[in-house]
């Protein structure tokens, strides 16, 4: 279970990156806020699959 809970925290990590980024984007120079986006959806993923693989 807590290896679950360890991926469930990724998710939301990983969402709330990319809702910070997303927030952050008009005072961002340029394109760096895409760079935290993705960030985030690389943590999602990451989560998703620690949550589904067996111990």
């Amino acid at each position: 279970m807590k290896k679950q809970l360890k991926g469930i925290a990724l998710i939301l990590f990983g969402i709330l990156l990319a809702i910070v980024s997303v927030a952050t984007e008009p005072f961002s120079a340029g394109e760096t806020y895409m760079i935290w986006s993705i960030a985030g959806g690389v943590c999602g993923v990451a989560g998703l699959v620690v949550v589904f693989t067996r111990e």
